[in-house]
């Protein structure tokens, strides 16, 4: 092997693992909506919890329906509009940079629920606030992603007034709020390359890190990057690149998914933000803002890979298991138990759940559409002293246990996501214990 092919190949894996949440992020703001519309300063909202159909990835909740828009304020800051909420009724707007950190909330618990105006202005904005305006809020990438999250409780009732208050978000231009001349709504997004291209991630990577450039206090990696022809101080295209080059840049790619599905399975945070009790791991601590402690590869795999995005856990706190108490995958072709005593049920100040979900973060079909349990699960029984006893199986466990069923995959592998948002403090200090999963016995 020639040892630019190898150079091409380690430094490419450096770079896939940098860039991977903003390859990401561009492909998402590239789909389309139907009609043909983008997302592009407009919002895209599900009307319904995720269901089995929806195969994207990303462990989506089955507590808050969601809605996503990509905000361009590279030249005018955007107005983000949220509606009265006097039902207090759970929801969030996330606002990330196109490198999936967060930059800033609105919502019940950032914003306390105050309705109205907040302003989301990009790099060097440097104009006057108008009045009316509850909060400003600023971002170092010219692009933002809005990810919002609306409570609903999945029933014919309550799905039409979700709707209607998801129809409260609203984003107008600042020059459109201040009823001015129209200004330029910026450039049209990049393009991505095409899927099946195999050097597709490093083409979209290279075009959008040049509309969204890394911070300054990168450019060293910037330019060992460059040396490849990666990142946006690439001198080459990279179909200009020497072949061995571009070979090891193929095998960065492949090799750069296996390594991050790998980080994802096994929560893992090479600066120690994470801890594993019972089989379970916390989501890392410094999600949300992992670039904070140059934790890029965090931020690809766990935050990124197996969720999108993640919160930060001021706003929701997430453990995740794989296995059983004796350390073995989870697989349908068990049956297993959690019991929580009354002590070790979660506390969390607005809802908490466990979700299953397959190898690939979707959520897994079954006849009885049953996904979730939690404290917002209708018909959950609780034992005389407050404990909380779920079977997880494939097939529909006799008696009172159906009430506490959860079905899972018959003989295929599944994960488990427990998710506390507004979390007490053992959440958040990661003392808290969730019960192991046993394996039923026979």
């Amino acid at each position: 092997m020639a040892w630019n092919e190898e150079f091409a190949y380690l430094t490419g894996m450096q770079a896939f693992i940098y860039g991977y949440p903003i390859i990401t992020f561009a492909e998402l703001r590239a789909q389309p909506l139907p009609g043909g519309q983008s997302m592009v300063n407009r919002y895209f909202h599900t009307r319904h919890l995720a269901d089995p159909g929806q195969k994207y990835g990303g462990s989506p909740n089955r507590e808050t329906a969601y809605s996503l828009a990509f905000a361009d304020v590279s030249q005018q800051p955007m107005v983000l509009t949220v509606p009265p909420n006097p039902e207090r009724r759970y929801y969030s707007l996330q606002l990330c940079d196109m490198y999936s950190d967060t930059i800033g909330y609105i919502g019940v618990r950032a914003t306390h629920n105050i309705p109205g105006d907040y302003l989301l202005a990009g790099p060097g904005w440097k104009g006057k606030t108008p009045k009316g305006i509850r909060n400003v809020i600023r971002s170092w990438t010219p692009w933002v992603a809005v990810l919002g999250r609306t409570y609903t409780d999945g029933t014919e009732d309550d799905l039409p007034r979700m709707g209607t208050f998801q129809d409260g978000y609203r984003i107008t231009p600042l020059s459109v709020y201040r009823r001015k001349a129209l200004l330029p709504q910026g450039r049209a997004p990049v393009a991505v390359a095409s899927p099946d291209d195999p050097l597709g991630a490093f083409r979209t990577m290279n075009a959008v890190m040049r509309e969204n450039p890394p911070p300054p206090d990168h450019d060293v990696l910037m330019r060992q990057f460059a040396l490849v022809g990666l990142g946006p101080a690439a001198k080459q295209d990279i179909e200009q690149l020497d072949p061995a080059i571009q070979r090891g840049l193929r095998r960065a790619i492949v090799d750069g998914r296996d390594l991050l599905a790998r980080v994802a399975k096994a929560g893992g945070s090479i600066v120690g933000a994470t801890r594993v009790r019972n089989g379970w791991f916390y989501g890392p601590s410094n999600w949300g803002r992992m670039a904070a402690s140059d934790d890029f590869l965090g931020r690809a795999g766990t935050q990124v890979f197996s969720g999108i995005v993640e919160h930060q856990i001021e706003e929701s706190v997430k453990l995740r298991t794989f296995v059983d108490a004796d350390e073995k995958p989870l697989n349908g072709a068990n049956q297993y138990v959690i019991h929580f005593k009354k002590e070790e049920i979660p506390v969390a100040y607005s809802f908490w759940s466990v979700t299953l979900y397959d190898e690939n973060f979707n959520l897994v079909p079954n006849a009885a559409g049953r996904y979730t349990f939690g404290d917002k699960v209708p018909g959950l029984k609780y034992g005389a002293d407050g404990s909380l006893t779920i079977y997880i199986q494939p097939d529909r466990p006799e008696g009172d246990k159906a009430a506490n069923w959860l079905p899972s995959p018959k003989d295929k592998d599944f994960n488990l996501f427990l998710r506390a948002y507004f979390p007490g403090p053992a959440l958040l200090d990661q003392s808290y214990a969730a019960p192991p999963v046993h394996k039923a016995e026979e």
